[in-house]
């Protein structure tokens, strides 16, 4: 804590000393800064005589304070908003790290830039201590937690081994740590890297034997999630009221799997994992290399009729125009949803529906905001089967955290502005394609009135052998409807998002995933027209529908004596132009960062394109959900740490670019299009040679769209 020896004097002389004054305008400014302090424009004074009980205009308060003094013992000002850490806590540090000066005021500590291992400890455990505790703390032993971080500010200093200068114990495990993430490794294959540089290392080496004793030393850097049990049917969860009940009050399915022996733990039959968005927010805050950016969405100057960002949208105005309180702090977050299913085991295996809840922070510059570290993972909803339009009962915690976020808010610190402030967030829209569009928004997309847009002014109708089915809500509702479902409208619920009080103002409240849409609409022209078993349009039920709706005799079904023929339609290529495709594919280039590289996904021997994302997360295939949440808090420590590494050290943070090849940056005289580093070519390399025709153009388009000194002139 600084030195706040001002704050009592012996004699009411002394409370005119210059110091005294300073230090009272410095508390008022303190105390004003935190808008939660405020009640009916009054700020609780905690002069002599009031101590705390009266609340008074700010500058009432200041003249109390100079004529009568602070109360007893308010050296902390924890009614004020300030984070009190006990003595206890600091003396405990001060015997682990050798410090000489306390960290219980938060919002005055600055970071030993000697040691960014030790500052990297330090920032997480001043968030992980929360803004909670406004209430003085007797003196006592340190807990788990507490503990923890004091085991990493001593192992932050430790050398690797006895007489080793460039790493301690803490830095060695948290860069392999973070070469584990970055490059996918498996907890085996890290094993046995950590089992080589034991042996290679000097005897009596600190650094930890395998991945388990790592991630249980780093396990303080990370945020965790929560394990929710929730009924096997999407009924209920088992959750604060309910969280003590072993059956469900809907189906009445069993909570746990019946015990296969003595002294077994019950098992749930599924579990929900929720990531409390909260302190990942806070976190943002508590980095200097974050922080920063996270008023870019009001800093920046809009073009007129250029949107780069969110923040340039008609409905981000229109949500400052309703809500202005909430606007008026730069500070305050706006979200975005997005939810999917996907298939972990690939497409062309078992179904298996596992259901990711990502977050994303609009208040990044747009370089940011759609970075993986960035985007964060909230809720993993379990498979296999989809949740369908109970999507809602496993949003539940995250619409809790949302509503609390918005009414109550959270204190924060900001490391740039050295105070704590209430955080309050708001979820801005969904992103989805059509069927989530449908499980969020309560508007079912099945049926004539399935587009959301047109609701029931249009010309659809329903194929007498197409598939249609009904959407269940809930087990026991059966095919039960709101009264006008399918003729005046499609409502199958209210959605789960009208209980945060400003959903029903949002101008904008889901979009539908434009890329994703494309994607799909591809993927059934592409089946259909390569004629792709189980997976083409034109299919025996389609064949009998051309019967009934259009005069295509070429295309009827023809029936024979023991079998039936589907005569080839003339929309779908024979074997060797859809050989001549595939092959184009596998050729096919595109621009650097445009696409994938699409010629790894195709087969030609098979004729099959492969459009699916491997996804890496999932190394234990009979556990999925688990496997992703523990891989993903992984992940989420390595981006934490990876900011206090040293610059020459390369993570996901500081790569190098693709196409940077060591070489020097070209003197200022060149264009800008030519600042990227790179080597000339060594003499024996290969030769020389000239572009064609075809490359001179496309060389001379890219230099005139890409040159900066040229925009003028295009423009």
């Amino acid at each position: 804590m600084d030195d706040r020896s001002w704050m009592y004097r012996d004699s009411p002389q002394e409370l005119r000393r210059m110091d005294y004054c300073n230090g009272v305008q410095g508390f008022i400014n303190f105390v004003t800064s935190i808008p939660r302090n405020f009640i009916g424009g009054g700020i609780r004074c905690p002069c002599r005589k009031c101590e705390n009980k009266k609340y008074l205009h700010p500058d009432v308060v200041m003249m109390h304070l100079l004529h009568k003094g602070f109360m007893e013992n308010y050296q902390c000002w924890y009614a004020h908003g300030e984070v009190f850490v006990s003595e206890s806590e600091r003396r405990m540090e001060e015997t682990v790290v050798g410090s000489t000066s306390s960290a219980s005021n938060v919002h005055e500590t600055t970071n030993d830039n000697t040691n960014p291992y030790r500052n990297m400890v330090m920032d997480a455990m001043r968030m992980n201590q929360g803004n909670g505790s406004q209430c003085p703390i007797v003196e006592e032993e340190p807990n788990v937690d507490a503990t923890r971080f004091f085991d990493l500010l001593k192992d932050s200093d430790e050398p690797l081994w006895d007489g080793c200068t460039n790493h301690s114990k803490l830095s060695a495990v948290a860069q392999v740590f973070t070469i584990k993430s970055d490059h996918g490794l498996s907890e085996a294959g890290y094993d046995k890297i950590i089992e080589w540089a034991r042996s290679i290392l000097p005897e009596g080496n600190r650094l930890k034997e395998n991945f388990y004793a790592a991630k249980s030393m780093m396990k303080p850097l990370g945020l965790g999630y929560q394990k929710i049990d929730i009924c096997p049917n999407f009924c209920m969860l088992y959750y604060l009221d309910n969280a003590e009940m072993t059956e469900c009050m809907t189906c009445g399915h069993s909570r746990y799997k019946p015990r296969t022996g003595r002294g077994k733990t019950l098992a749930a039959y599924k579990k929900l994992r929720y990531f409390p968005i909260t302190p990942r927010l806070q976190r943002l805050f508590i980095s200097p290399r974050t922080a920063k950016h996270m008023t870019w969405h009001q800093a920046h100057h809009a073009v007129d009729g250029v949107m780069v960002h969110p923040s340039d949208g008609e409905a981000w105005k229109r949500f400052n125009s309703v809500h202005p309180h909430f606007s008026a702090e730069s500070r305050n977050v706006r979200l975005g949803l997005c939810t999917d299913e996907f298939n972990p085991f690939g497409s062309f295996t078992a179904p298996y529906s596992c259901w990711p809840v990502i977050l994303t922070v609009y208040n990044l510059p747009p370089g940011m905001c759609m970075r993986p570290e960035f985007m964060f993972l909230s809720t993993v909803i379990p498979g296999p089967r989809s949740p369908g339009r109970n999507i809602d009962v496993c949003l539940r915690p995250l619409i809790d955290e949302l509503a609390q976020l918005w009414s109550s808010g959270a204190l924060t610190y900001d490391i740039l502005r050295k105070q704590n402030f209430l955080m309050r967030a708001a979820l801005m829209w969904t992103i989805n394609d059509f069927p989530a569009y449908g499980m969020l928004s309560g508007w079912s997309t099945h049926g004539k009135l399935a587009c959301p847009y047109c609701m029931e002014n249009n010309k659809a109708f329903t194929l007498a052998n197409g598939e249609y089915g009904d959407i269940v809500f809930g087990l026991q509702s059966g095919k039960q409807k709101f009264p006008g479902f399918g003729l005046t409208h499609n409502w199958v619920k209210r959605s789960i998002f009208f209980e945060l009080p400003y959903w029903k103002t949002n101008l904008l409240r889901h979009n539908l995933d434009v890329m994703h849409i494309e994607k799909n609409m591809f993927e059934n022209i592409f089946n259909t027209v390569m004629d792709v078993k189980g997976k083409t349009k034109d299919n025996l039920k389609a064949r009998l529908d051309i019967v009934l709706y259009c005069n295509r005799k070429d295309m009827e079904l023809v029936y024979d004596e023991s079998r039936v023929a589907k005569p080839r339609a003339s929309f779908v290529l024979e074997k060797n132009a859809q050989l001549l495709v595939y092959k184009w594919l596998k050729s096919l280039r595109f621009p650097d960062g445009h696409a994938s590289n699409i010629s790894r996904l195709v087969n030609i021997e098979d004729c099959r394109l492969y459009l699916f994302n491997l996804k890496k997360k999932v190394k234990n295939k009979a556990h999925v959900e688990a496997s992703i949440c523990e891989a993903y808090i992984v992940e989420e420590i390595s981006t934490f740490i990876s900011y206090y590494f040293e610059p020459h050290l390369r993570t996901r943070i500081n790569r190098v670019p693709r196409h940077d090849d060591g070489g020097e940056v070209p003197s200022s005289e060149n264009l800008s299009i030519f600042s990227n580093t790179g080597r000339p070519t060594p003499k024996n390399a290969v030769r020389g040679r000239y572009l064609s025709e075809l490359e001179f153009k496309q060389a001379h388009n890219y230099v005139l769209f890409n040159c900066d000194e040229l925009r003028p002139f295009i423009q």
